[in-house]
């Protein structure tokens, strides 16, 4: 059994998004059971853990093969490490729109592999360590639109 945390956010603005998000995960698998907590502060919203098991769960080492992932930075070339600037101000500037802690848009890990390979359709972006479908739907086209433009 797995398990993957949301937060829904009760500001009107988001609400429908971080739903959005929980219905199209919960579509994909087999719910175990949930917790759920409200947390109050700057951002009220409640805290979701679902506990689940893949509908359709590939055997793990077949699935991680075929995914790409660059972990060092000594790894990119000057380009690549303008590239990853470019990704970075991205994620900030997205992060701060949606209420979001950056790590939860993507990972430092995702954004260097990204500069590398420089994926320039969506279908190349799902071979990247990281992008599953939701983070595809949510942030690839912004991704490929920056890596062309540039």
């Amino acid at each position: 059994m797995k398990v993957k945390h949301f937060r829904v956010r009760v500001s009107g603005e988001h609400l429908q998004n971080d739903q959005d998000a929980i219905n199209q995960f919960l579509t994909e698998v087999t719910v175990e059971k949930t917790a759920t907590n409200f947390i109050s502060g700057m951002i009220d919203y409640w805290s979701v853990l679902v506990f689940y098991t893949s509908k359709n769960a590939k055997p793990k080492e077949s699935f991680e093969s075929e995914k790409v992932a660059v972990l060092n930075y000594e790894e990119l070339s000057q380009e690549e490490k303008n590239t990853l600037n470019s990704l970075k101000n991205w994620r900030t500037e997205k992060s701060s729109k949606l209420g979001l802690p950056q790590y939860m848009i993507c990972h430092n890990s995702e954004l260097m592999t990204i500069a590398k390979v420089k994926p320039e359709t969506v279908e190349e972006l799902k071979k990247i360590k990281g992008f599953g479908e939701q983070k595809i739907s949510r942030y690839g086209t912004d991704i490929i639109s920056l890596l062309t433009a540039s």
